[in-house]
């Protein structure tokens, strides 16, 4: 199950947010080795104060197995701000109709007490997540930085997969920028791929989210 939410909602929800950001520490920091902050247990970045929009995959316990967040290109990102190496001289996304993925990631410890293929649903719901949301706020394109190793695993669950550069070595990890387009028909490959949907997240609880 889906769970939306903004960062200004997080007082409403502080065990899921609790979740979302300890898991980050344990993927980011101790499995990855990322050089992230990391405070009181939890992994926290300055975009975390801008109001991004969060999507935590939660369990039938109501645990949060996955997540990642969204924010609008038209302010600061990650990829501008941080990421700029992996981008082609010159080219800078900024568009209302391209936001930008972020933390995107799987507690693949307590997926395995659902068995062997569980995080590869979890993952294929999180992807069709972000596309689906993508389509729900009218964009094109997601964009989203990610390593070799991530690439391959967008690939093999069906994901569209647009390099905008050969990969950067950033900090030892050779590092890439895409995008993804939001289209159904990607949606389905998705969904198909990794047996989930046909929505994982229901136009109605984005709609209301934006409508609040």
């Amino acid at each position: 199950m889906m769970k939306l939410m903004h960062g200004s909602e997080a007082a409403h929800y502080p065990d899921l947010i609790d979740q979302m950001h300890q898991l980050r520490a344990r993927v980011f920091a101790d499995r990855l080795g990322w050089e992230v902050k990391v405070e009181d247990g939890w992994e926290r970045d300055r975009f975390d104060d801008l109001n991004p929009l969060y999507a935590l995959s939660l369990d039938d316990d109501g645990n949060v197995v996955g997540t990642f967040r969204l924010l609008q290109t038209t302010g600061p990102t990650m990829l501008a701000d941080v990421f700029s190496a992996c981008l082609p001289d010159g080219l800078d996304i900024r568009s209302p109709i391209i936001w930008e993925s972020t933390r995107f990631c799987v507690d693949k410890d307590l997926a395995k007490k659902y068995g062997p293929r569980f995080s590869a649903k979890v993952t294929a719901e999180l992807l069709s997540s972000i596309l689906e949301v993508g389509r729900y706020a009218g964009l094109s394109h997601v964009v989203t930085v990610i390593d070799v190793r991530m690439e391959r695993i967008l690939l093999r669950a069906k994901c569209p997969v647009d390099r905008l550069a050969e990969p950067v070595d950033i900090g030892g990890v050779p590092t890439l920028a895409i995008l993804m387009e939001c289209s159904d028909e990607w949606i389905s490959s998705i969904q198909d791929r990794g047996h989930v949907g046909p929505a994982c997240v229901p136009q109605e609880e984005f709609e209301q989210l934006y409508a609040a």
